[in-house]
């Protein structure tokens, strides 16, 4: 796919601290939406690559940003989410600044050079605790004083929390480029989360049908919303409805409205779209 960029007539440059930027990286690519103070989407960019570590994409990003006339201007919040695998969702009763370090590394192995960042999601308690290198940390919060660094998760489990009926488990799965992340919840309670490498669909309800069997909830009692990479494609959804069969696509992204492409996923960005509204 090409690059796309697209910024509505109404946004002025010299008046960008009046509006929000919100910026998403991940190993397929960057991109980024502005806001005004109302929610309404004025631009919004995609500037897709493909590279195979994180240092890749991390010294990819610095560069965009560099370069990127609309990545430097002065704005009244900007936001941005990483996309990677490590992270950990943990519960406020057993966060302490004090041992943070310590649990996470039980979980996932981190640098001695590495940055933990934590933000806690208010609506269950828990906080999601990722590391990023520090320098590259350092270099995102020179270039954006007003900055929130948060993992795609934090929108993630934000807005699936927005969808939970009561009484009924919810699956929530947010495919990515080579990892998903799985959200189960059952009443307004998180019983599951986790992300999972993958290399194809098969993976994928593999993963889903285990989590189900692990916390004893019947397939047929959950309904299964999907977000992000391959939502578009029909035979994912076609397939999952053979083990999953209240299994549905998460829609309502303003995006197809402002930009008109038929080859962009636009459930790959509705967490992009919604940052702004989390906090």
């Amino acid at each position: 796919m090409q690059d796309i960029h697209y910024i509505d007539h109404h946004f002025i440059k010299e008046n960008s601290s009046q509006h929000i930027l919100s910026i998403r990286y991940a190993t397929d690519g960057l991109s980024f939406c502005i806001h005004d103070f109302q929610h309404k989407l004025l631009g919004f960019a995609y500037r897709p690559y493909q590279l195979d570590s994180q240092e890749a994409v991390m010294a990819k990003v610095k560069r965009i940003i560099q370069e990127e006339e609309l990545l430097n201007l002065a704005y009244g919040k900007v936001y941005i989410l990483a996309c990677h695998k490590e992270k950990i969702l943990l519960p406020a009763d057993y966060f302490s600044s004090q041992t943070l370090n310590d649990l996470y590394r039980i979980c996932l192995a981190s640098q001695a050079s590495d940055m933990l960042l934590y933000h806690q999601i208010q609506l269950t308690g828990n906080y999601l605790i990722e590391s990023l290198p520090r320098d590259f940390v350092n270099f995102l919060y020179a270039q954006y004083p007003a900055l929130c660094l948060v993992n795609h998760a934090y929108p993630f489990i934000i807005d699936s929390i927005s969808h939970i009926q009561f009484n009924t488990p919810h699956l929530f799965i947010n495919i990515h480029d080579r990892y998903f992340d799985l959200l189960l919840t059952r009443n307004n309670d998180i019983l599951l989360f986790n992300s999972f490498d993958y290399e194809s669909v098969t993976d994928l309800i593999y993963f889903a049908l285990n989590c189900l069997e692990q916390c004893q909830l019947p397939k047929e009692n959950v309904y299964t919303f999907l977000s992000g990479n391959l939502v578009n494609d029909s035979n994912l959804l076609s397939l999952l409805k053979q083990f999953l069969p209240n299994a549905s696509a998460l829609q309502g992204t303003p995006l197809s409205q402002l930009v008109r492409n038929n080859a962009l996923n636009n459930s790959s960005f509705i967490h992009l779209l919604n940052i702004h509204q989390c906090e």
